[in-house]
């Protein structure tokens, strides 16, 4: 049995990986705290409610009516508008907005993980009981 194909595994995949580019992008923010113009970059999270919602026997009139996730477009980075003022060298970085930023997502994939794993377990005893 492949976890990958049942709803929630395949929901709780989706979000640490949306995670994993969210660490990515504020190290890479935080690794440029100090370089002249820069601005800080952000990452969309998506609807990972799509995959749950595929999954349901619909009858779809239209094709673009509902998007799986497995047709979704990769993350969407984007430099949003800077919130308050920039540095001399106009540099828009603020060290303890990305390290907040870095402890959110840290925490909500450790969080990810221990679904995933709770999950995992009531399978196996679930599939232990009608083995036995």
């Amino acid at each position: 049995m492949d976890l990958k194909n049942l709803s929630v595994f395949s929901a709780a995949n989706q979000n640490m990986q949306y995670l994993s580019a969210k660490e990515k992008i504020v190290a890479q923010n935080i690794a440029n705290a100090s370089t002249p113009g820069y601005l800080p970059q952000d990452i969309e999270k998506p609807d990972f409610g799509d995959d749950l919602v595929a999954s349901l026997p619909m009858a779809v009139t239209n094709p673009k009516h509902l998007t799986s996730a497995k047709t979704a477009k990769a993350f969407q980075v984007y430099t949003p508008q800077p919130t308050s003022a920039l540095t001399i060298d106009g540099n828009g970085v603020i060290l303890e907005e990305q390290m907040n930023e870095a402890s959110k997502a840290s925490s909500e994939y450790k969080r990810m993980i221990t679904i995933y794993n709770k999950y995992r377990d009531m399978l196996k005893v679930a599939n232990t009981k009608i083995n036995a």
